[in-house]
């Protein structure tokens, strides 16, 4: 019995993922930077912007941000220089890529299964909670994982089609350089583990040699990274050591890493990655259990292909001592492909649930955005709203904003366009008192009572906004 007898499955589908792309898009207008990731990587690339310099990140003013490259930077900060600096044209470039890689899947559905396999195969990666998630967040995986789908989905039809055969051979290798550019070499390790084991178990060396041009395809991957790497050390001495070792080595094998400068390691029991994974799956992951045991003809090697993407990444994370989240983005592209090659071949398909279970992820991203909208007080993190009230009293442009706060506030310093400075040493707001200007405070509740003895008593209180957070109270001096 059809669920929707009225309705065609591919008006369904197209209904599903237009639901999902406005929710999405809603989010990214109404729901602020939050503290920290989001806020940090788009202040981060708001001063790219502003200090017109492409080549260093800057964690602050004055301290470069030598953790990761820049091509998410890059992205959001041409996005700000076209449509402004907001929250929206910040995370647009993370949209885009994750309509990149519904493109790039739904492509090679067709291909293979025609337009209901596409449709399969780009609802359930839209549905995704954490695809949909990091479909409009400012962070560095979206790029990394558009890069290893275009590496990985690129390996294959160059291997297996003979009239564009040359295009996806150099899209691999151009693809292998922008993932040097998202994320680092972690990129190209997350690419190459399933074509290392996929060529290996079907004995593939001699095609992957001659199908692959090595020698002016790697002259495409160095001419496309290199150049940025060259540059960071020379304005950074010292960037490739922390970079490639700390980053991309120590990071991965000591929970207790001690070298980060910029955060703190996120350390979780080993094989916690594989919580990540069936959370991030739902719910197509409970449905594929019924696939678990069965048996599929796979003449090209194709299951076997989306099989070890699936699950190569979950296992090189088992073993990491720093994981988040984000890392079961990775095999979310390959799964959606292999669930719309299965769902397709087996005998109860499942197809005419498909779009019904991705307006699930649709309705839970609603209700979030609903959540922060009339309660930011429970989920909020961000200090937009406090920012507002300092913009509200028109501050002179060289008037002070301090931020009473032993911790950076990444979304302070986006929202203010920079003026706030984050510090606790008492003879920052003492100068206040010196100069001629109207300056401000902004400080938890909590610390006020830590600022010199002096600003209480000229500066008087204007507002306070309670989030998650806690309550910010903002403090102005009387107009001089």
């Amino acid at each position: 019995m059809n669920c929707c007898p009225k309705i065609s499955f591919e008006k369904r589908a197209i209904i599903a993922l237009l639901t999902l792309f406005v929710t999405r898009a809603a989010g990214m207008f109404l729901i602020p930077l939050n503290e920290t990731t989001e806020a940090r990587y788009g202040e981060m690339a708001r001063k790219m912007l502003e200090k017109n310099d492409w080549v260093t990140l800057w964690h602050d003013y004055g301290v470069p941000f030598l953790a990761k490259p820049p091509l998410y930077a890059w992205l959001s900060a041409a996005s700000m220089g076209l449509f402004g600096v907001t929250e929206f044209a910040v995370r647009l470039p993370s949209l885009l890529l994750s309509i990149g890689m519904l493109a790039l899947v739904g492509y090679t559905a067709l291909r293979r299964n025609g337009k209901d396999g596409a449709l399969v195969a780009m609802l359930v990666l839209a549905g995704c909670p954490g695809f949909f998630v990091a479909a409009g967040t400012v962070m560095t995986d979206p790029s990394l994982v558009f890069c290893v789908t275009l590496t990985l989905l690129s390996f294959w039809h160059a291997l297996h089609d003979d009239q564009k055969d040359r295009l996806w051979s150099y899209l691999f290798f151009a693809a292998c350089g922008l993932g040097l550019l998202s994320k680092g070499p972690v990129a190209l390790v997350l690419a190459g583990l399933p074509v290392f084991f996929w060529v290996l178990i079907r004995k593939e060396w001699k095609n992957l040699w001659q199908k692959l041009p090595w020698v002016t395809g790697s002259l495409l991957t160095l001419a496309i990274a290199l150049p940025w790497y060259a540059l960071a050390e020379i304005r950074n001495p010292g960037f490739l050591q922390y970079f490639l070792i700390g980053e991309n080595i120590s990071r991965f094998l000591d929970p207790h890493w001690k070298g980060d400068r910029y955060g703190f390691a996120h350390a979780y029991p080993y094989g916690m990655i594989w919580l990540f994974v069936v959370a991030g799956l739902l719910p197509w992951g409970l449905v594929a259990l019924r696939w678990v045991r069965s048996r599929f003809a796979d003449m090209d090697g194709w299951l076997l292909f989306l099989i070890l993407w699936c699950v190569t990444s979950p296992i090189f994370f088992t073993f990491a001592a720093n994981i988040i989240w984000p890392y079961c983005l990775i095999m979310q592209p390959g799964f959606a492909l292999l669930f719309a090659e299965l769902s397709l071949r087996g005998k109860n398909s499942y197809q005419k649930y498909v779009p019904v279970l991705a307006l699930l992820t649709a309705l839970a991203g609603a209700v979030v955005i609903t959540v922060f909208t009339v309660a930011p007080q429970s989920v909020a993190e961000d200090e937009k709203g406090i920012i507002a009230a300092w913009k509200a009293t028109n501050p002179a442009p060289d008037s002070k904003l301090i931020f009473w706060s032993n911790r950076m506030e990444f979304s302070a310093a986006f929202y203010s366009g920079g003026r706030a400075q984050s510090t606790v040493q008492p003879g920052l707001p003492l100068l206040l008192l010196k100069n001629k200007t109207r300056d401000c405070i902004i400080a938890y509740d909590y610390n006020t009572a830590f600022l010199p003895m002096e600003v209480l008593e000229t500066f008087g209180k204007v507002a306070s906004v309670t989030n998650k957070r806690g309550t910010t109270v903002l403090f102005c001096e009387a107009a001089h």
